[in-house]
Order: C-alpha cells, then sequence, then structure tokens
C-alpha cells in the first residue's frame, strides 16, 4: 500500500521509508535452468535460489540428456538427498533402465561427462551409485512393478540381450504378452559370452535378467530365426515383432594365413573362456584392434598367463575402448604396439601361426569414422613371434532369416524408432546401430516398446525436443567444491591370479551418501525475489537479471519505481513492456531488435545490446586486447583536444583482492552506521545527513549490504566482481575544463569499444570512494597504483573482462525526459 510521505532533500536521509509503485520478477520456469547466474549479477542481492515444487517437463538435466537409456538420475539422486530410500530411487532408475546393477559396472557413463559438476569439480560418479542402488535391490531381492493391466495383442522379442530384454521388459509392463526366442541357453545375449567376469559376474547378469521373466515373460532358449522358425511365421502368430539380434559376427582381416587354428577372433574366444573351455593360448599372443572387445580379449589373455601385445593401426588417442579399460590393461601388462597394421600370418606344417608380420603406418586424411585414416609406410615391415592371435577388428550383422533392408554400413535399416519397412516389424540395438554399449542397447528396447505400443494402439510417438539443462557456459560460482568418491580398484597382483575377480570394488555405504549429496539438482531451483536483511525488499530495477539470463527466463511485467519520500525521483519508466526497448528508426511502436537488426549499424547494434556485466570468465584478457580498449579512451573527443585523465591497469588477482578487502572494511563502516539504531549513531547520521547528503542513500546501502553478506558464495564479495582486468580512471587536478565530462566521454568510449571485441565491462564506484575517502586504503594502496598530485583523485574503475554468459539482447530500461526548446 502507498504511504503518503512528505519529499525532503534531508528529513528521511537515516531510515527513510519507502513509498513505492507494486513490482515483480516472472520466472518462466519452461526456459530457466536454474543456474543462478541472475543472483551472482543482481547488485543487491535481493534475488535467491529456491527449491521449485516440481522440475519442468519440458526440461532435462544434462546427465539424463546423455544418458542412452534415458534415466532420470537428477530425479532419483534427488530422492535420496530428500530423505527417501534406496529403494525409491530404484523405483526411479527401473522406470527406465531395469537394469542397473548391470549398467553401474559396465557403462561408459556419458552422462558423467555431461554432469554441470565437471565446471566446479569433478563429475559426479553417477555409475558407482547406479551400481550401488543396483546392487541393494539385489541384495534385498526387489521384484520389478506387475503390469497394471492385461492386453490382448502379443508380441514377439527375437533376442534375450539388453535391448530384447528391455524390450520385453518395458512391453510386459504396458500390459502386452511377450515372448522371446533366443538362440542361446540362457539370457543375456553379449553380456554373457561377450564382456569378461572381472567386469560383470554372471551372478549379476542372472539376478537381473531373471526379475524380467519373472513378470510373466515367456522366454524360447535354443529358438533360432531361420533355422527353427521364421520370420514371417513370427508376423503371422505375433501383432509386432522387435529383432534384437545383436552383432555376433566377426569380420576377416583378409590377410595369408588366417585360417591357422590358433588364429580366432576376439568375440568366439571370450566365450569359449566364460564357457570354460580348454584353449591352448600358449605363452605369446597377439590381439588385433583397439576396441573394447581387443582390451578384453588382451586382459583376459593376461589372466589365462599370457604375454599380450596388442596391435592397432592408430594411435592411443584414436583408440576406441574406454580410456578407463585401456588404463587398466596397461596396469596389468599389457602392451600395445601403435600405428602398426598386420599384413600376413606365417603357419606351420600342423596349421598353426607362428609369427605375424606387421607394417608402420601413418596417419592421413579423416575418413568416415571421422578419425585420421591410416596408411602402410613402405618398407617398414616388422615381425612378431606368436602361440596364438586374437583378431578383434570389429562385429558383423548375422542376420540368417531375416530378409530386411540393409544401411549401406550392413545394419538393418529403420527408422528413428525402431519401425522398419515391413510394417509390424520393429528393430534397435547393435543390429542396427552397430557395435554400441549396453545402456545404448537398454534405450533401443525402451524406444521399440513405445513405438510398437504406439503401432498397436494407433498413437503417434510425440517428437518433443527438451531444453538441456547444461550449466556448460555458465559460471558455478559459490557452490562448495567436494571431493569425488571414487570405486578402489583391486590391486593387480590379485586381478592376475583370480580371473573371475571383479575389478572394481562398490562404494561403502558411507561413500554413498557422500557421492549423492554432492549432486547440484540441475534445474530443481529457480530465483525469487526476497529483498535483503534489514533494508526490506527493495530492488533498484536496474534489469541487470533479465540482461543476463542465458535462457531468457525472467522478466519484468510490472517496473519498481518510488513516487514519494526520500527516493522520490522524475525518472519516467515505460507503462507497457517493450515501450522501453530501443527505437533507432523512430516508429510508432518500438520493435525487437532483431526484427529491425538488418536497417541499423553494427555500433548501434553495439550500443542497444551492451550491458552491464558483474560475473566474467576467469581468463586472463590479452594486453594487446587492453591496449585496444585503452585507445579508444585515448582519442576520446574532450574540450580543447586536452586529456585531463590518466589510465592505471590493475591486472595483478593478489593486489585487487587486498584492495577489494580493504575497500569491504570501510564500506563496513557506513553499514554499521546505517543500521544502528543507538542514540548516537543516530546523532551520527543525522549530522552526515546535513553535511553530505547523499552518503548514507538506501540504494548504495542495499549494494553494500550485499557485498558483505551475499546470498551466494562461501565468503563477501569481490569489489572486482572477480574480473581479470580493472582499469582506473584518474583525474587531473588543475584540468581547465571538468574532467568528470570528458572522463565520461572517454569512460563510454572505452565500454564501447570493450563490447565490439567481445567483452564485457562494468564501472565500480565503492573501490573509488575507499582510495579517494578512506585514509587506510589511501596510505595502502595509492602510492603502488601510481595516484598522486596532480592525478589524486579516482574518477571510476572499469572492470573489464569476457562475460561468463553472453549478454547480446537489449531489456526494456527506463526514459531519460527530453524537452524540446526552439
Amino acid at each position: 500500500m502507498t504511504q503518503t510521505i512528505k519529499t525532503s532533500k534531508y528529513k528521511y536521509l537515516n531510515d527513510p521509508p519507502v513509498a513505492s509503485s507494486p513490482f515483480s520478477i516472472t520466472v518462466d520456469e519452461d526456459k530457466c535452468i536454474g543456474c543462478g547466474v541472475c543472483v551472482m549479477q543482481c547488485p543487491c542481492q535481493t534475488i535467491q535460489m529456491v527449491k521449485r515444487q516440481a522440475p519442468s517437463e519440458k526440461q532435462q538435466a544434462a546427465c539424463q540428456h546423455a544418458c542412452p537409456a534415458g534415466v532420470d538420475i537428477r530425479g532419483y539422486l534427488a530422492v535420496l538427498n530428500n530423505g527417501g530410500s534406496m529403494e525409491e530411487a530404484w523405483r526411479k532408475i527401473i522406470d527406465r533402465n531395469p537394469f542397473p546393477a548391470i549398467t553401474g559396472r559396465v557403462c561408459p557413463h556419458p552422462c558423467e561427462t555431461a554432469c554441470n559438476r565437471c565446471g566446479l569439480d569433478d563429475a559426479l560418479n553417477i555409475n558407482a551409485l547406479e551400481r550401488a542402488i543396483g546392487d541393494y535391490a539385489l541384495e534385498n531381492k526387489l521384484p520389478l512393478p506387475a503390469p497394471r493391466q492385461k492386453k490382448n495383442e502379443a508380441v514377439a522379442v527375437v533376442g534375450a540381450g539388453p535391448a530384447g530384454m528391455s524390450c520385453a521388459y518395458h512391453l510386459t509392463r504396458m500390459g502386452y504378452a511377450v515372448t522371446v526366442f533366443e538362440a542361446g541357453d540362457g539370457p543375456g545375449g553379449m553380456l554373457t559370452y561377450a564382456i569378461p567376469l572381472y567386469r560383470l559376474p554372471q551372478n549379476i547378469i542372472d539376478a537381473e535378467m531373471k526379475r524380467v521373466t519373472d513378470l510373466g515373460v515367456t522366454v524360447k532358449y535354443g529358438t533360432r530365426i531361420g533355422r527353427d522358425i521364421t520370420l514371417d511365421q513370427l508376423t503371422r502368430d505375433f501383432k509386432a515383432v522387435y529383432l534384437a539380434v545383436g552383432a555376433q559376427g566377426a569380420p576377416a582381416l583378409g590377410i595369408e594365413g588366417e585360417g591357422a587354428e590358433n588364429v580366432m577372433t576376439g568375440l568366439s574366444f571370450l566365450k569359449n573362456v566364460l564357457d570354460k573351455k580348454p584353449i591352448a593360448l600358449g605363452q605369446k599372443v597377439a590381439v588385433v584392434g583397439g576396441g573394447n572387445t581387443a582390451v578384453d580379449a588382451a586382459r583376459v589373455a593376461r589372466r589365462l598367463g599370457a604375454e599380450v601385445t596388442m596391435l592397432y593401426r592408430r594411435t592411443a588417442s584414436e583408440m576406441p575402448a574406454y580410456e578407463a579399460e585401456i588404463k587398466e590393461a596397461l596396469d596389468e601388462g599389457v602392451k600395445i604396439e601403435y600405428l602398426c597394421a598386420p599384413v600376413k600370418i606365417t603357419v606351420n606344417e600342423a596349421n598353426r601361426a607362428t609369427a605375424v608380420t606387421c607394417v608402420k603406418m601413418k596417419l592421413g586424411e579423416a575418413d568416415a569414422s571421422g578419425r585420421p585414416k591410416p596408411a602402410p609406410i613402405g618398407g617398414s615391415e616388422f615381425s612378431l613371434d606368436i602361440d596364438s592371435l586374437i583378431v578383434a577388428v570389429g562385429q558383423a550383422l548375422d542376420a540368417e532369416g531375416m530378409d530386411l533392408p540393409r544401411q549401406s554400413s550392413g545394419w538393418l535399416e529403420a527408422d528413428a524408432h525402431g519401425a522398419t519397412s515391413r510394417p509390424g516389424i520393429f528393430t534397435g540395438g547393435d543390429a542396427v546401430s552397430g557395435p554400441a554399449t549396453v545402456t545404448q542397447a537398454i534405450g533401443a528396447g525402451r524406444n521399440g516398446a513405445l513405438a510398437i505400443d504406439a503401432f498397436l494402439s494407433g498413437k503417434t510417438l510425440p517428437e518433443a525436443e527438451k531444453l538441456t539443462v547444461s550449466y556448460q557456459d555458465s559460471p558455478l560460482s559459490g557452490k562448495p567444491r567436494v571431493s569425488r568418491n571414487n570405486a578402489v580398484l583391486v590391486d593387480v597382483k590379485t586381478r592376475l591370479a583370480d580371473p573371475a575377480v571383479e575389478v572394481r570394488r562398490g562404494l561403502s555405504s558411507e561413500t554413498v551418501k557422500a557421492e549423492f549429496g554432492r549432486c547440484l539438482g540441475c534445474g530443481l531451483e529457480k530465483p525469487e525475489f526476497v529483498g535483503i536483511q534489514y533494508f526490506g525488499k527493495i530492488c533498484i530495477a536496474c534489469h541487470n537479471c533479465e540482461a543476463i539470463c542465458p535462457q531468457g527466463a525472467l522478466s519484468f511485467p510490472a517496473y519498481y519505481k518510488v513516487v514519494e519520500g526520500r527516493w522520490a525521483y522524475t525518472f519516467d519508466y515505460p507503462e507497457k513492456k517493450g515501450l522501453g526497448m530501443p527505437n533507432p528508426l523512430q516508429l510508432d511502436k518500438p520493435a525487437p531488435l532483431e526484427e529491425i537488426e538488418s536497417q541499423i549499424t553494427g555500433v548501434e547494434k553495439t550500443i542497444y545490446t551492451r550491458r552491464s556485466v558483474r560475473v566474467y570468465k576467469p581468463d586472463p584478457v590479452p594486453r594487446e586486447i587492453i591496449n585496444r580498449v585503452l585507445e579508444a579512451g585515448r582519442f576520446a573527443p574532450s574540450a580543447g583536444n586536452c586529456q585531463g585523465w590518466k589510465f592505471v591497469v590493475l591486472t595483478n588477482r593478489q593486489l585487487m583482492n587486498e584492495l577489494s578487502d580493504s575497500t569491504k572494511k570501510f564500506l563496513g563502516i557506513f553499514t554499521k552506521l546505517y543500521q544502528g539504531k543507538d542514540p548516537l549513531r543516530t546523532i551520527a547520521k543525522k549530522a552526515l545527513a546535513f553535511i553530505k547528503p547523499n552518503s548514507i542513500d538506501q540504494r548504495p546501502m542495499v549494494a553494500i549490504q550485499a557485498l558483505l553478506t551475499p546470498k551466494f558464495g562461501d565468503g563477501q564479495l569481490d569489489t572486482f566482481f572477480n574480473a581479470p582486468v580493472s582499469i582506473l580512471f584518474l583525474t587531473h587536478h588543475l584540468h581547465i575544463s571538468e574532467p568528470e565530462l570528458g572522463m565520461g566521454i572517454c569512460a563510454q568510449n572505452m565500454v564501447l569499444a570493450a563490447h565490439s571485441l567481445g567483452l564485457g565491462t562494468c564501472y565500480v564506484g565503492f573501490v573509488s570512494n575507499a582510495l579517494n575517502l578512506d585514509p587506510i586504503t589511501k596510505k595502502k594502496f595509492r602510492k603502488k597504483l601510481g595516484i598522486a598530485w596532480p592525478y589524486d583523485n579516482v574518477a571510476t574503475v572499469l572492470t573489464l573482462g569476457y562475460p561468463a554468459v553472453q549478454v547480446d539482447r537489449p531489456v526494456d530500461r527506463e526514459f531519460p525526459i527530453v524537452d524540446w526548446v526552439e
């Protein structure tokens, strides 16, 4: 409610009441990602981040966006961080992924690469947390949720690997009767014979697969398509068919001697080991290839006691195997020969390979994979003696009995939802993508289930693109750094002594709790106007939060203005949103800048989109760029072409920190004086009001209070806003003209030049006050900064740096009064 207050220059200077129009800040929660940049930009810290009631359905956290299975990682971690149980978290995971104990062991965790915490310290250990939750569910024998309804349609799934069983699980949850046809004698597919036990124990596979069959999924083992049943039969007996046959074939090297008895493929070698079939490897083993199968084969061969050398035709940086697996292989004694390829295998009379001849390679232009294409170097052949050779140079599709269109790469052809050209037949996983991760297969299975459900119910799947909640280009200042909790690796000696021992241990219950507590909860907060302690709900309507928001999520539907009292002023604000936009073409109504951009000059674009920036990147600004900004100031027009100022460029971070601390101590005196209610301080305030009426204005006091008691961060704010460069403007004491006018033109020239060069700027007044008024700050810093007569007055300080968030759009501003006198 508006108060009636008589305006006075002095009367309300100390503890002034404020009469104002209502104002508000509106947050579009579908755009806002909760990065908190607006809080950092706010000069008065009258905004803080608060919990949302629910995350936006139009957004997806960066970790989930990167997860091939689409697991709501943020969601299940929020359950744990809000006091929920491990079972509740598990139920969140299995909404998308029924096999968390498996993926928690073998997934290459792209979610961690995407984790926003990477911009602060280390990624959240999502993989280990998923494993811990999955193991908890197995230990407590938690069943998968039973289907809520039964449908009449029956669906066939070909292949009991991760893609097929994922599809079967999701279809069963939807109520369909599912029959899985598997050529092998158990579920798991590639999981059971292509991943060694030291990475994925068989009992984990069995337990998680059994839960799917316990839902009522029928599995017919020993049934191969093309041999035991045809695809046409399946299409007659079932309403839809999902093909998840994997990539179980292996291409040949195509060189002499490849048919020797002791030359085997990586997949057949791994399968024989897991089936416990006798293999006479011998002492010296060479493995051809650089993918995960090659690394797995090499590490298994080491566990069987062989000396192993991997032969890879590119360099380490192009090796497609997981980086951690390569490191562990090297730790275990596997040797890797880079930039070489086999060209011939020497075979003895007993049809056994005894040596492999290789040629050195050099890298050329990129091939279809995006990696440099290797080419042989003439005359560089060399030979390695071997007792066995394992070839793991890729996988191929075994599509016997499946007469379906193929891609040029040989994999099955399907649309984005897995639908083939034959109605009712869907496919996914390795059969379509080629060899991929287990998590990708699980995601493909769910994708296929959704497509089949849409097909059978006559629905159309929505093509929903969601905003990714990513802080990649946003600063994370104010978030505490917390060390990552990593799983313990079993020592190499133990690993090699027991081929079945699991290399990685799970996190303990204590470290699990510590680790899920590191989650930033991206997108689960939003900004809210809250005011500041003591001063009340005060906003100076600078629009900084609106200008800097990376997503354009903040707006001011009603502008703040003071109509009476100590703050009464005659500034005019636009009555409606949009009327305060720039109008260089003098249109009847201002148009959005993008609509008139082609009609205005480059300088005008810079003027209309430049903004004060208080949030900088830590990157230093090159000296030559700073010089270009200074040149714009040196050649600014001034009275009589006389320059009545000089610049001091400050890039020493330690010196800026010391100056900032000294400034805050000086400013703290005034906030203590201002907030005091005792008689002595009241008398001091009233006296100061008459001596210097603007010395204790409530608005700067709010900004000072924000510096000293911020709503984010661990300590007080830096008065330079952590800018890498600060430029002090020193005016000449005996300048012939009024120096403030020329200095202002000079400073604006420099700001314009800085913004044209992609830099952000902000004026700092508090440091100037301390250097001009505080005896302690004067004594400590003026000599260091070259502040001496006649350049003994610091007019202002301009901070300079690369903006942490790109600020390149105009926002509504107040109108300056214009009087035409003709």
